[in-house]
């Protein structure tokens, strides 16, 4: 089974250990987004952290399971946006939701499972991607 995990969950395994058994399990072959990559760089602030992710980076790199998106998938996240009901054009604006948004989408065109602690915004996704499967994992406490 493919799988990809959010960003917060490899930020809770970091931080405390959690979430080793979906990151760890052994019958799944393990995908990353780009841009759950670039979120975690995003945040490396130290030497320590930009080893961890050049690690955490190297198997995914070299088994060529770092995941982009295509510029038709783009286009359908535009769509997508576009046609958000009017409670939800704040989000539009947020870019932790457009983080999501692009990160579901990438899970989405691999067919991988996305594993994720953000209900609130994976809801909202998932009501207009049905084919999108998520698991939703107990927040860490940080």
């Amino acid at each position: 089974m493919k799988v990809m995990f959010d960003t917060n969950v490899y930020i809770s395994f970091i931080r405390n250990g959690s979430h080793e058994e979906q990151l760890l399990a052994r019958d799944t072959v393990k995908y990353i987004s780009a841009i759950v990559l670039m979120e975690l760089w995003a945040g490396a602030k130290d030497r320590n952290s930009e080893r961890l992710l050049y690690r955490l980076q190297k198997p995914y790199m070299n088994a060529n399971r770092v995941i982009s998106l295509t510029p038709s998938q783009y286009i359908l996240i535009g769509q997508f946006l576009a046609d958000l009901p009017n409670n939800y054009k704040g989000l539009c604006r947020k870019a932790s939701f457009l983080n999501d948004l692009q990160i579901a989408f990438t899970a989405l065109s691999i067919g991988a499972r996305l594993y994720t602690q953000d209900i609130a915004h994976y809801e909202i996704i998932s009501q207009r991607l049905p084919a999108l499967r998520i698991t939703y994992l107990t927040p860490s406490q940080f």
